[in-house]
Order: structure tokens, then C-alpha cells, then sequence
């Protein structure tokens, strides 16, 4: 009687406990909104709103492709291309959060990540996120139609699909790439050689079904812009900064500048602020940095740890989730280290990603090869000696306490409650 009590008690603990931390994450949410989706504090030259006014007025470059469509639409009619990205963040954050709820409801997982900053908790209706939710749900329908592909291999209508929005979505941002199609690439191999494929004709096969893919991957890495091109793109929304910004068109926006860059300028200043920090630079910050990498791990293969009460708890088969977030780290390891380390990014890039792929392919057998699920099995065995009650407040805490970053090195910006009090401590430790 005492042990049943004591395990009643113990869930009311967890469910309290983690309605008070969704409770707190969604007033944090809200007010970001708040912030961030004002039009007019947001000026063109911010990396947010010049990162969508790259556009093909200067030649094919990358990322160009909706700035342009926004552009054409500007020729038509002049408007303040800045209510129409709005509109776009506004509806695609939306989009995304119904997505995630209704697979959170059906896989029966606690919803505590995803108000967080390895989740939704910084691109959610923010300017800084940029192209992010678009790309993210594009990946969720490519994902779904590539599993409609494979399963009618004859059928040239899904694969149509499949790679007319791949190709869009890589014209629409390039690093999509790295989160949507080697883990497509590494499941359509192992599907292969399940049906005694082999190795060789396994690769050519996937090779031939990725080959638009991986052509256009490859033209936007070969025309990535340069500085007249980032002038010529700058020039052709003068009408715009003229009548809504008068003097917007005096310096190039920060994303349109950022095609000039070269590779080691790019390395430079993401590897710079991701790790070390601009505001107050620090080397202790890369440990730090790099303890996000162990803790997104953890929260996300135990996304049953802890009961919220909204949705019945499921088994969840934390190898097969294992295998897909090991699989997107080593396939976003550019993202980590050469091209972008915008830690508030590229989580929610790794996470999302790989709860789509676990809700639509975790019931195939095999995912991937059974070398890296024993590495899995290894990596759960050792969180499974943990006590369940043990694990559950260890997960609430990492959610309260976890450095997770909102967008460059932790400390740097803040984006939960935990951080604003690590900012005030530095502030206080440096003065």
C-alpha cells in the first residue's frame, strides 16, 4: 500500500513539475513572439529579413530562389517584403508545432523539449531563425513521400514529387540538405541490401535515385555568391528601402554581404561566436558548447522519461531513435563545425529532423547497420541502469539546467530562465 502510494505520488511530482516547466517555456515563448515579430524594429540590413532578399537579379546563386518569387511579386505590386516574411515565419512556426503535437500524441511522448532551445524554443516565430521552419516542413514531406516511393518503387509519381521538392528545398536553403538526405541516402542503401543487393549495386542504385539531389547540392556550393553579386542583389530592392526604409539602402544587409564571404571568413566567424563567444569570448566556452551534444542525446532517446498527463505514455524503442540522432550528428558535422556553429540552429535542425524520421520509419527493420545499433544498445543500457525515478528528475533538470544555447555560445545570448541568471552571474564574476 505504501510502495503503491509512494509511486502515485511520485507521478503527481513528475506531472507538476513538468506542466510547471511547459507553463514556464510557453510564457518565455510568447513573449519572444512578442518581441521578435515587429516589422518595424526589425530593420532590412538585420540577418534575418536580408537573409530572404536574396534573389537571382545577379546571377544563379544559392538561397535565391525565394527571394526572387518575392521580388517578381514586388515588380507587380510594391509592398513591405517584410510583412510578407512575417507572414511566412508566422505560418510555417505554426505549421510546425501542429506537426510535432500530433506526433508527439501519437509515438505518446512527454512534450517538455519542445518549447526548449535544442527544439522549438528559438526559431519558434523568430526572425533569426530565417528560412528554418519553411525548410523543416518541407523535410517532414519529403521524408513522407519518400517512404510512399519506396514502398511503390514502380510508381514515378511519388518519386517525381520526392525530387521536385528536393530541389526546392535545397533552392530554398542548401543546409537542408545535410539534415534531410544522407539519412534518406544511408536508409535507401541498407533497404537495398535487405533485399540481397549487393554493396556495389546498392550504391549505384542510391546514387541514381539522390542523383538530382546531389546536382543541385552541387551548383549551389559551385555558385555561392560573390560581392557584385551581392551589390547587383542589394541595387534590386532599392524601390523597396526607398519608400518603406529611406535609408536601408546605404550598407548591404548582413546575409547578402555574407556572399562574398570566402571559406576561411565563413569558418572564422561561425566557429568564432558558436564556440568561444563574441559579446564576452572565453576558451572555457567550447566544453561547455559541446556538453549540449550529450544532453540533446539523452532528452531525445528518452522522450518517455517523464509523464505530463496530456497524452497516455507508450514504450518507445530507444535504440531505433539511438541510431537516427547518431546518424543526423555525423551527417551534420559541417553544420557543427566549417559552414555554421548557430548552436541555436543547428539542434533544432538534428532534433526535429530525427523525431520525423523516427515517427514515419521506426517500425522498418533494418533502419541502418547493426554495427551502429549495438553502439546504440550500449549508449541506452547505460541510461537504462538508471533508476526510472532517478532518470525523470535527471531529465527535468537537464530541461531547467542544460546550457542549451539560443543561438551562439552558451552565456552569450540568453534564451531560458537558467541562462538569464548564468548571464547575470558572468556580468557580476567580470565586473
Amino acid at each position: 500500500m505504501d510502495s503503491s502510494r509512494r509511486h502515485i505520488d511520485r507521478c503527481r511530482g513528475e506531472i507538476i513539475s513538468s506542466w510547471l516547466v511547459l507553463l514556464l517555456f510557453a510564457v518565455s515563448i510568447v513573449i519572444g513572439c512578442i518581441k521578435h515579430l515587429k516589422p518595424s524594429l526589425e530593420g532590412f540590413q538585420s540577418w534575418g529579413i536580408s537573409d530572404w532578399l536574396i534573389n537571382y537579379e545577379g546571377g544563379f546563386v544559392r538561397r535565391g530562389l525565394l527571394g526572387q518569387l518575392l521580388i517578381e511579386l514586388e515588380k507587380i505590386h510594391l509592398y513591405d517584403v517584410r510583412i510578407a516574411i512575417t507572414l511566412i515565419c508566422v505560418v510555417f512556426s505554426l505549421v510546425i508545432l501542429f506537426i510535432l503535437l500530433q506526433v508527439f500524441k501519437k509515438q505518446g511522448w512527454s512534450l517538455l523539449i519542445i518549447p526548449t532551445g535544442l527544439c522549438l524554443g528559438f526559431i519558434f516565430m523568430n526572425y533569426w531563425g530565417r528560412r528554418d521552419m519553411l525548410s523543416l516542413t518541407m523535410t517532414f514531406v519529403i521524408f513522407y513521400i519518400y517512404k510512399m516511393a519506396v514502398s511503390r518503387p514502380r510508381g514515378w509519381l511519388p518519386w517525381g514529387t520526392f525530387h521536385l521538392l528536393s530541389v526546392l528545398q535545397i533552392l530554398i536553403h542548401e543546409a537542408s540538405f545535410f539534415y534531410t538526405f544522407p539519412i534518406l541516402m544511408l536508409h535507401n542503401f541498407y533497404r537495398l541490401r535487405s533485399q540481397h543487393h549487393t554493396v556495389g549495386a546498392s550504391t549505384g542504385w542510391c546514387l541514381l535515385h539522390f542523383m538530382p539531389v546531389l546536382m543541385t547540392m552541387g551548383l549551389v556550393c559551385l555558385f555561392k555568391g560573390d560581392q557584385q553579386m551581392a551589390e547587383s542583389v542589394w541595387a534590386s530592392w532599392a524601390a523597396v528601402f526607398n519608400t518603406y526604409q529611406p535609408k536601408a539602402s546605404a550598407e548591404i544587409g548582413l546575409s547578402v554581404k555574407a556572399l562574398g564571404w570566402d571559406a576561411m571568413e565563413t569558418f572564422y566567424n561561425h566557429f568564432y561566436t558558436g564556440y568561444i563567444g563574441c559579446h564576452a569570448p572565453r576558451l572555457w566556452r567550447i566544453p561547455l558548447a559541446l556538453l549540449n551534444l550529450p544532453i540533446t542525446y539523452l532528452l531525445v532517446t528518452r522522450l518517455n522519461s517523464v509523464k505530463t498527463g496530456i497524452y497516455p505514455q507508450r514504450a518507445m524503442n530507444h535504440t531505433a531513435m539511438s541510431d537516427i540522432v547518431l546518424v543526423q550528428f555525423f551527417a551534420l558535422l559541417p553544420m557543427y563545425t566549417v559552414l555554421s556553429c548557430d548552436w541555436g540552429r543547428t539542434l533544432p535542425y538534428l532534433v526535429i529532423s530525427s523525431v520525423f524520421f523516427f515517427h514515419l520509419f521506426n517500425q522498418e527493420r533494418p533502419l541502418f547497420s547493426r554495427r551502429l545499433s549495438r553502439v546504440s544498445a550500449r549508449l541506452q543500457d547505460g541510461i537504462s541502469a538508471i533508476k526510472p525515478k532517478h532518470l525523470a528528475i535527471a531529465y527535468i533538470l537537464l530541461v531547467l539546467l542544460a546550457p542549451i544555447p539560443r543561438y551562439y555560445a552558451p552565456l552569450d545570448t540568453t534564451n531560458t530562465f537558467q541562462q538569464r541568471f548564468q548571464v547575470e552571474l558572468l556580468r557580476l564574476i567580470n565586473h
